[in-house]
């Protein structure tokens, strides 16, 4: 039997690929939101478990089902987390400890053809033992550093591995490793039969393509299990931003203290009256008496002047009229459909009932710019017209 014990420097290989897929993966890890500890000490400290491992089936025989066992208490060292999801890092670990011995498991098979020996005899060789792992650690580095870029794989291991979709996967995980582990005995049995190796990688190869198979099935219906999700999650953003901006837009068109419209909200509605030819006076109107009542008895009591004069003056008015407020003591009323003439009467009405009929009155004076279908004025000289017809009405009333 050939000597199985060996040290030397080719053990060199295995213990710098084992330390090389300790960084490269460190990577994919926190691609994957795995919590990994970001320092030199951390990354070296996620590869001494397997670095320890393969260096020492390199030099002793260790028997393959032992190694292979070995092998997935490694990884549940590497990726088993207190307060992580159990079934997400159990997930991780069976597929990658799967390909991997999968992966072994048919280099030795195919070298085990290629060399005309029994597996069991080829194993006993350092050379092969060495070989055979740094052939398994070099496609795992290519693996880890293209990993980020393949979409249907990096779909399924972000997953949390709890929905029901899952759930039969992780079943199916379980049975392949169960059934490699069993398939590696045959590796170390004395067996005559020489076409042992080639069916232990074409149902190797096979297993290998049922899984790929079913992680394509997998990233498919999680696929569409996130976008449903996404969907929603979408759409009660996109409510929250349209009550947003309705809560936004509602405040733009209202004067804050008044309740009653905003001056933006006059200007974009005279601009559309003139755009749609719609006939209207435009009333402006100054608030008498709110300095001298700011100045002797303070602002509150103003804006409740202010608030109280809003609330009696709307309720003189139509539905369809348009009442703003412009200024401190300023408001403007769109009357649609309504002349000058007709507009100047239901004013002088209104001052009537809030001076005369009120205790205490509200006093104000108005200036009206009538704005007919074909009028060419532009609503500044219709607001500068309305201003000259107040100052006018103030200036000839005593009060």
């Amino acid at each position: 039997m050939p000597f199985s014990f060996y040290m030397g420097w080719w053990l060199l290989i295995p213990v710098c690929l084992s330390l090389l897929y300790g960084i490269i993966s460190h990577h994919v890890l926190q691609i994957m939101e795995y919590p990994q500890k970001d320092t030199i000490l951390g990354r070296l400290g996620n590869s001494l478990p397997a670095l320890f491992l393969f260096t020492l089936w390199s030099i002793i025989n260790i028997p393959l089902p032992v190694f292979y066992i070995l092998a997935f208490f490694t990884k549940v060292i590497r990726l088993y987390r207190r307060g992580e999801s159990r079934s997400r890092e159990l997930f991780l670990i069976n597929i990658t400890h799967l390909t991997t011995m999968a992966l072994h498991m048919v280099l030795i098979g195919v070298f085990s053809l290629a060399v005309q020996t029994s597996m069991k005899e080829l194993l006993q060789y350092p050379f092969w033992r060495i070989f055979t792992i740094s052939m398994v650690l070099i496609i795992n580095n290519l693996v880890a550093l293209l990993l980020p870029r393949w979409e249907t794989i990096m779909g399924v291991l972000r997953t949390q591995a709890e929905s029901a979709e899952v759930r039969p996967f992780m079943m199916f995980l379980w049975f392949c490793n169960i059934f490699l582990l069993l398939d590696s005995i045959l590796c170390m049995a004395d067996v005559g039969w020489d076409l042992l190796p080639l069916f232990l990688v074409g149902s190797t190869v096979l297993m290998e393509f049922y899984l790929i198979r079913f992680l394509r099935h997998l990233y498919l219906v999680l696929k569409v299990y996130y976008l449903e999700e996404e969907h929603l999650r979408l759409t009660k953003e996109l409510e929250q931003q349209n009550q947003d901006a309705a809560v936004l837009r509602s405040k733009s068109e209202q004067d804050s203290m008044t309740g009653i419209y905003s001056r933006q909200y006059l200007i974009d509605k005279a601009r559309e009256l003139l755009e749609r030819k719609v006939p209207f006076s435009f009333v402006f109107i100054d608030l008498d008496h709110l300095k001298r009542i700011n100045d002797r008895e303070g602002h509150h009591a103003g804006d409740i002047y202010l608030i109280q004069f809003t609330e009696e003056f709307a309720s003189h008015l139509r539905d369809t009229d348009i009442f703003a407020r412009v200024g401190g003591d300023e408001f403007v009323v769109l009357l649609l459909h309504c002349v000058g003439e007709k507009a100047i009467e239901r004013m002088d009405l209104i001052r009537s009932r809030l001076t005369v009929d009120l205790k205490p009155g509200f006093s104000f004076s108005y200036g009206v710019s009538y704005v007919a279908e074909d009028t060419a004025d532009s609503l500044e000289q219709i607001f500068h017209k309305a201003d000259q017809a107040m100052y006018r009405d103030k200036q000839t009333r005593k009060y």
